[in-house]
């Protein structure tokens, strides 16, 4: 074979197969994936930068017990708030300045928002609250203006209290001038002493009835009535620096005795 000839079947070979050989390695060639590694990395970088910065959540203190303030709002007025740890609260305000004062007592549920504490009654806001250091005060929207609260020394931080509860007292009350207690525990009975006493007197209850602004147990013995009522207002015995949830009126042999005390259940 002559040289020219031989020259002309390579070329002729290498034609024929080129463009199979370009497939191939096209296919076995690995993609580049350093534009598209480069793409995902600048796009999560943007959503970072352009996604907003949310505030970080304030907290707040939590209230605990019970604390009183003078506001002059319509004359005068006598506010008195207990926080539970339940979320309940027990509102009192008195009003004085008028004719004749008036007391207005509310129940709810408390919860911390926005820098303030919320009191909520029938899902209606009836008064809000915040710190100022450890002081808590009350929010005026009216006037705003915020005053503050002086806590006070709620009897049930008492062990002796917290006792009574322990042994089954559902209702538990005393009073002075001259001193007396009133029980009652989960076996209905109604137990009243005086002081000069060896012992009390000892009923069992024969009925109790529920009024909008209060609850009263009653029971005879020798044709001898004993009559409790019970009321939802703060109040003071006077002779220590307790605060006591309830107002308490004994009446018995026609005589009257007020004093304080709690209604457990």
């Amino acid at each position: 074979m002559t040289r020219p000839l031989f020259y002309f079947l390579l070329l002729l070979i290498s034609s024929c197969t080129l463009p199979d050989e370009k497939k191939l390695d096209a296919v076995l060639q690995p993609v580049d994936t350093t534009s598209i590694q480069s793409n995902d990395t600048n796009t999560a970088q943007s959503d970072t930068l352009s996604a907003p910065l949310l505030p970080p959540v304030k907290k707040i203190k939590r209230p605990k017990g019970i604390y009183r303030a003078i506001l002059p709002l319509n004359g005068k007025m006598e506010q008195i708030v207990a926080f539970y740890n339940d979320y309940t609260f027990q509102l009192q305000e008195k009003y004085t300045g008028t004719k004749k004062d008036s007391i207005v007592t509310v129940r709810g549920n408390w919860s911390p928002s926005d820098g303030y504490i919320w009191l909520y009654h029938d899902q209606v806001v009836r008064g809000r609250y915040t710190w100022q250091g450890d002081t808590l005060q009350y929010y005026s929207p009216a006037s705003k203006k915020s005053y503050s609260m002086h806590a006070l020394q709620d009897v049930m931080d008492n062990t002796a209290w917290q006792t009574k509860k322990q042994e089954g007292i559902l209702l538990y009350g005393v009073g002075t001038e001259p001193f007396w207690s009133i029980g009652y525990n989960n076996k209905d009975s109604l137990s009243f002493q005086l002081a000069d006493w060896t012992q009390p007197v000892r009923m069992k209850l024969a009925e109790k009835n529920n009024t909008p602004d209060s609850v009263s147990y009653s029971a005879l013995q020798d044709s001898i009535p004993l009559r409790v009522t019970v009321y939802p207002y703060f109040c003071n015995d006077g002779m220590s620096d307790f605060v006591y949830r309830n107002k308490i009126r004994v009446q018995y042999k026609g005589q009257v005795y007020n004093g304080c005390g709690v209604l457990y259940k």
